[in-house]
């Protein structure tokens, strides 16, 4: 599927009162959802097959659910390539811009030692003027935060080091 047909649709998706939208093919999946916590019914991505990243939609914002693995394929600034034994990393699903915090004057999402649970928000990566908001999928307690306030992050990267609970 080529950007200008995946920006077509999400464009159709974004103007119509559907709730949910799914779509699986060519080796590419993804799902949209409204969410009522944003105005203006912005648009949930909630996962993507491992194709090239899909180009966001202008609406006020996304959230993104994070992704974890066990070894890293990148080295972590300040850090070997995998997570320490018992811990994982929670990595980002886009390239973008990290922020800790929704305002420079609001407090950051996650702490080190915080205790997060699944589906609260761990940062935005904001992404071609798109602020999008990265999820836990699972209740952890943060170990590492990998990256600093308006550091660039790549896709895959990890930026949070994390114990699960």
């Amino acid at each position: 599927m080529d950007d200008k047909t995946l920006l077509a649709l999400f464009d159709r998706f974004e103007k119509s009162d559907a709730a949910e939208l799914k779509y699986s093919g060519n080796g590419f999946n993804f799902e949209l959802r409204r969410k009522d916590a944003f105005a203006a019914s912005p648009l949930v991505a909630a996962s993507c097959a491992p194709t090239p990243a899909a180009a966001p939609v202008s609406s006020p914002a996304q959230e993104i659910k994070a992704h974890s693995a066990s070894p890293a394929p990148h080295a972590p600034a300040g850090g070997g390539g995998a997570a320490a034994p018992g811990f994982e990393y929670i990595k980002s699903p886009i390239v973008g811009t990290f922020y800790r915090a929704p305002s420079p004057d609001a407090p950051a999402f996650s702490e080190v030692g915080k205790k997060i649970s699944k589906g609260q928000k761990l940062c935005i990566i904001e992404a071609m003027k798109m602020m999008n908001a990265l999820e836990a999928e699972f209740d952890c307690e943060i170990v590492k935060i990998l990256v600093n306030n308006g550091d660039m992050v790549e896709f895959d990267q990890p930026i949070f080091e994390v114990r699960p609970l």
